[in-house]
């Protein structure tokens, strides 16, 4: 089995300087994550020279395509189509993107979401980016909030090589799924797998990530580290070691 990158979300570090972050990372040698959100600095990243696994869509909190406002769903598809072109300049593979944040929205969400993503599809296939969708739970999003749901959005793009599902640990279990069930009986394509706890916490140390792994019929190809709450240093090599150590395993009879 392939091992996958192992990435971390840039804004999910312990609080410090950029430098510091970007010494850290390097010096585990995994992957950055990194939001477009504000003005990026791209020069800044490529002298850094560490690999950006995905850009996130960032201002699809605000901006979405189940929005009711036409307006703002003009605006999502801007804001994706500017991470798009951030990430070829970065030599970054993928970007994330979701459906819709909020609960005032449009009617005919899938039907929604499927003609937003698909007046994307050509520019992120000219541009060799990859466009990852993620489900979100209920907590966040009033409408296709299950797997399954941007699975249904995924078949009807009818694109796969230009998009994929990426699934978080964080929205699972805030939506009530038990992950050792989900990822044994779960039969799809995961591009990445996100790792977060509950209530957007820190992934446990206890996390049986090899076993996911193992059992999902086809292992992501990126395993990214995302959360909202503070760490410091040592909770950050902790959870690195841990994503490495099970990471690891994957080839080994355990």
């Amino acid at each position: 089995m392939n091992q996958p990158t192992l990435a971390y979300v840039e804004t999910s570090l312990p609080f410090a300087t950029q430098a510091k972050r970007f010494a850290a990372v390097r010096d585990w040698g995994i992957a950055l994550e990194i939001a477009n959100e504000k003005d990026i600095q791209i020069d800044v990243y490529k002298r850094a020279q560490i690999p950006i696994a995905s850009v996130q869509a960032y201002k699809m909190h605000d901006f979405h395509p189940l929005h009711r406002n036409a307006e703002h769903r003009h605006q999502a598809k801007i804001h994706v189509e500017q991470t798009l072109e951030l990430a070829a300049q970065l030599n970054a593979p993928r970007i994330v993107t979701v459906c819709g944040f909020g609960h005032d929205l449009a009617d005919n969400p899938l039907e929604r979401a499927v003609e937003f993503f698909s007046t994307l599809a050509q520019r992120a296939a000219n541009l060799g980016v990859r466009i990852m969708i993620e489900p979100l739970s209920p907590k966040r999003a009033g409408a296709l909030t299950h797997p399954d749901e941007i699975v249904s959005v995924i078949t009807c793009l009818n694109q796969p090589e230009v998009f994929s599902i990426v699934l978080d640990t964080g929205h699972l279990l805030d939506s009530g799924f038990n992950l050792n069930l989900f990822f044994s009986t779960w039969q799809h394509p995961v591009e990445e797998l996100q790792l977060k706890g509950m209530n957007s916490s820190p992934p446990t140390l206890t996390m049986p990530l090899t076993s996911w792994i193992k059992a999902m019929k086809f292992p992501p190809d990126v395993i990214c580290v995302e959360h909202r709450q503070a760490i410091s240093w040592k909770e950050f090599d902790q959870i690195v070691q841990k994503c490495f150590h099970s990471l690891g395993n994957l080839n080994k009879n355990i």
